[in-house]
């Protein structure tokens, strides 16, 4: 999703009736091996909200709160990956949460590649006893978007290929190897646009016997086409990307983000969104049950359900109807 950088968490609404939940929750169960998948939202300081690290915060314990759980925490750098104690929001951030919850997972990207500083963040992980995700170019496909000339040197195909391949050097012989996931977030993409016709092909930035852990898709229903097309999109055109990498390359996958604006026009009370939700969920958890070109196919790692407004302002969230806030609600907290 083409997202100002800043600072986010995984956050929710609450006051759900929990017999609501256990009626609307879509199936969870796995149609292929691999763990079953863990459902999360990602709630942002982008569009109106205040890019800082008090807000993130605050954003944070409210959701933690509200899940009574450990829900996950998001950074976002634009250059940079950030260490604790840096004068930065996500530096701040990084420090609070290794002190206040070591429990969480910390997913975090950047733009900059760096190996020694990636090697001291992961001696505080070690240090803190920390899980955490890396993801080198979040989205790095939205580089294709642009003319030649703003192109960006580290998201050239091989320039990021190679920093994968030294970044797996790196966590492989650290003692805290297996408290670290190398993830390759590759692009955002809606429905009926095809990756490849968006600016470039998806292949150009995988490799046989790829260094990265996983494979995450950003996944919208851009504003707009639902008016035009009289739905919400399809479960196989959000994974077939993913079901053609998992092909090809055996790689885990997950879905990185994802989330649309309700429809009002022909879904007022949004009560097709709500099914939509129930039924791109439970295809993530259980790809086969979308076709026959994805038997076999694990479940997705995780999902993260956008929580919020994107750059325009337009809500992507659960929070447009509550049948959906609490179907997905209860996979989040049975995940």
């Amino acid at each position: 999703m083409a997202h100002a950088e800043g600072v986010m968490v995984r956050a929710i609404a609450a006051g759900l009736n929990a017999l609501l939940l256990s009626v609307l929750a879509p199936p969870v169960a796995a149609g292929a091996a691999g763990e079953p998948t863990r459902f999360a939202v990602i709630a942002t300081t982008q569009g109106s909200e205040p890019d800082t690290s008090a807000n993130f915060i605050r954003l944070y314990e409210r959701s933690r709160a509200q899940f009574g759980a450990p829900i996950g925490i998001r950074l976002f750098s634009p250059g940079q990956l950030p260490l604790a104690g840096d004068r930065s929001p996500n530096g701040e951030i990084l420090t609070w949460a290794a002190r206040e919850h070591p429990e969480e997972i910390i997913t975090v990207s950047h733009k900059t590649r760096d190996d020694a500083r990636l090697g001291r963040f992961v001696d505080w992980v070690l240090d803190h006893q920390l899980r955490v995700s890396i993801i080198y170019f979040h989205e790095v496909q939205d580089d294709w978007f642009g003319p030649p000339e703003k192109r960006v040197l580290g998201a050239e195909p091989e320039n990021y290929k190679a920093a994968y391949r030294a970044y797996r050097s790196v966590i492989a012989a650290h003692r805290a190897a297996s408290q670290v996931t190398l993830e390759k977030n590759l692009t955002w993409y809606w429905q009926h646009y095809r990756a490849t016709t968006k600016g470039g092909d998806w292949h150009a930035y995988v490799e046989a016997g790829d260094p990265a852990d996983v494979l995450s898709w950003d996944t919208y229903v851009f504003p707009g086409m639902p008016r035009e097309q009289g739905r919400y999109a399809k479960p196989d055109e959000f994974f077939r990307y993913a079901r053609d990498a998992w092909v090809q390359y055996g790689l885990a996958w997950g879905v990185g983000e994802i989330g649309t604006a309700v429809e009002r026009g022909w879904d007022p009370a949004g009560t097709v969104f709500a099914a939509w939700v129930r039924k791109v969920t439970a295809a993530a958890a259980d790809p086969a049950r979308i076709a026959a070109s994805y038997r076999g196919m694990p479940p997705a790692k995780f999902v993260k359900w956008w929580h919020g407004k994107d750059a325009n302002d337009v809500d992507l969230s659960l929070d447009q109807n509550g049948a959906a806030l609490a179907a997905y609600r209860a996979s989040v907290l049975a995940s």
